[in-house]
């Protein structure tokens, strides 16, 4: 421990732990906020949806999924929000 008596590195590590505890301390909280995975029916969405219901998400109803032209359904899928 006899590098811990030299000035420049007791400072070099109270200002690695002062940026740590900023960024930490800044950070804002994480959200949910995604998209599920594709399901190829309607019921196997709503099946699935009990799965993503936890104490900070909430799955959201399902809704139809298009292809890249609109045309044509091509699964069903829903949204995971945080709960606030």
């Amino acid at each position: 421990m006899s590098f811990m008596r030299r000035p420049r590195v007791r400072s070099l590590l109270a200002t690695a732990a002062v940026a740590g505890g900023l960024v930490l301390g800044l950070a804002t909280p994480a959200q949910a906020d995604y998209t599920s995975p594709i399901y190829p029916t309607l019921k196997a969405c709503n099946d699935a949806r009990p799965k993503y219901s936890s104490s900070w998400t909430r799955p959201q109803a399902c809704y139809a999924m298009y292809n890249w032209d609109g045309t044509k359904v091509i699964g069903y899928a829903f949204l995971v929000k945080t709960r606030s």
